[in-house]
């Protein structure tokens, strides 16, 4: 066999394991509560390292490597050791219920903060499984989706008014985003660059447009009127 065949071959084989091993690294990453008070993050694995920082219950905490006593966490940008047997994985939990001031629905996120991916959202009243609950987070199952969810959006009785806003009527909904790559877009109390904030907002909160304009639209969050770039608009 020829010496440029051989070559071929073997680029082609070569490809082959990559294609295969691709999907190992796009794997979910795994997340953990911190329970049974507050937990030191420390420097390596060992009970004399460094302390790095202090978490307190709830915490929740990106595990890049479970071990049998110290696992490989992250958390608020820190990397680090916490002890295994300090960590909450998994708890069953209860049924609650979507429950949105603006009542147009609650985004499913793929991670535990308001930068993660959103998976899609759900309508008012819909009911979610609790799988792990977290400080401002829980851990939840909607159908066959599982993902997270802020707990201050989540209650244990269902609203009484379900009747969402949809993109048919008049005002239209839609939810924030931000062309520039932030986490927040900024409300303001008057369209302009220059003109008072009234609040910043994450992205994925859900807005009633009043009035959309080329630049800035009239919205309404949280039951108070204000402005926000158009262009900071998802519809």
């Amino acid at each position: 066999m020829s010496n440029w065949k051989t070559h071929r071959i073997l680029s082609f084989a070569l490809a082959g394991a990559l294609c295969m091993t691709a999907p190992a690294a796009a794997m979910a990453s795994e997340f953990a509560t911190v329970q049974g008070g507050g937990l030191n993050l420390r420097q390596t694995a060992s009970l004399d390292a460094k302390v790095l920082g202090q978490y307190g219950t709830g915490t929740w905490i990106e595990v890049v490597k479970k071990g049998e006593t110290w696992s490989q966490v992250k958390v608020n940008g820190k990397a680090g050791y916490m002890m295994t047997k300090y960590l909450n994985f998994a708890q069953n939990g209860k049924t609650l219920y979507v429950r949105t001031n603006t009542g147009i629905g609650l985004n499913l996120r793929e991670a535990p903060n308001l930068c993660a991916k959103i998976i899609t959202s759900f309508p008012i009243n819909t009911a979610v499984n609790v799988i792990q609950a977290g400080e401002t987070w829980y851990k939840v199952k909607v159908g066959e989706l599982t993902g997270y969810m802020s707990s201050a959006y989540l209650s244990a009785k269902q609203a009484a008014s379900t009747a969402p806003c949809t993109p048919a009527s008049k005002p239209t909904c839609a939810t924030l985003k931000n062309i520039n790559g932030g986490c927040y877009v900024n409300f303001r109390k008057a369209p302009g660059m220059k003109t008072k904030i009234i609040k910043a907002y994450p992205i994925g909160t859900a807005v009633i447009v009043l009035e959309k304009g080329k630049l800035w639209s009239k919205v309404e969050i949280d039951g108070q009127q204000g402005f926000v770039s158009t262009y900071m608009l998802k519809f």
